[in-house]
């Protein structure tokens, strides 16, 4: 499977440096998704083969990200392509999947892609495409985590600096008050989009992904790039609570 995805991402016809910067930072996510995902799914107990199942998901469920930024230079789906359903696409048009597995097992896997990055997974009757679908969320949002606490990104990498003072949109402050997911459409600057990230935590999954959290110092690394308001200071006293109270008391194994 590794050697299938590198023989694609080799076989890219990458036009310059921006483009390829942007296709090494989708390459590090994929293998820190991986990372994240094996971890996860070992510490929620799942068998060997099921865990390997996990990883391949994880290998491609970004898959449609490297084309994507080639043709239309942005991340953003909205104004290119759903990277999810793209990907699915190069999955089947390329056979990455083909004689490795049934037929039952290729649409778990691409229905956990399809389901990695939709606002949110509606109860399925299908307890393991429920189950995987949600392991992919949560291990792809742990990273996109860890890029916040290193690099300004949105739909691309940011170069320009932060601002002084920061007002929160009160749609932003609402939907901490009220323990929601931030809507995309209420994200504007860079700070909006922390934030929407850190409400992320209102659709995550497992007990070891909220432990990962506390860990790795996510929370409080990102909310310590938001300039400081009496508002920002109840939204990290929020977050703090919420991450706390759902990491249970069994702390992660290690990988």
């Amino acid at each position: 499977m590794v050697s299938r995805f590198k023989a694609y991402n080799e076989s890219l016809k990458v036009p310059d440096q921006f483009t390829q910067e942007h296709i090494d930072l989708k390459l590090k996510h994929t293998y820190h998704v991986i990372s994240n995902i094996m971890l996860l799914a070992r510490n929620t107990g799942l068998s060997e083969p099921d865990i390997q199942l996990a990883k391949i998901i994880a290998l491609f469920h970004d898959i449609g990200r490297f084309q994507q930024f080639i043709t239309h230079r942005t991340f953003n789906d909205t104004l290119s392509v759903n990277h999810a359903e793209f990907g699915v696409k190069i999955l089947h048009e390329s056979g990455f999947l083909n004689g490795l597995m049934d037929d039952e097992l290729r649409a778990l896997i691409t229905q956990a892609i399809l389901n990695h990055n939709i606002p949110g997974v509606n109860p399925n009757p299908d307890e393991r495409v429920l189950l995987f679908s949600r392991l992919i969320r949560d291990a792809d949002k742990l990273d996109i985590l860890e890029l916040m606490t290193i690099k300004n990104v949105i739909y691309s990498i940011l170069d320009q600096e932060d601002p002084d003072s920061y007002e929160v949109p009160y749609q932003l402050y609402e939907c901490f008050k009220h323990a929601q997911v931030v809507p995309a459409n209420y994200a504007v600057t860079i700070n909006d989009y922390r934030l929407l990230r850190l409400s992320w935590i209102y659709d995550m999954n497992f007990p070891a992904t909220f432990s990962l959290i506390i860990k790795r110092n996510y929370a409080t690394k990102i909310l310590a790039k938001i300039p400081p308001s009496e508002k920002m200071g109840e939204i990290a006293v929020i977050v703090n609570q919420y991450i706390g109270q759902n990491a249970g008391a069994r702390a992660i194994s290690p990988s």
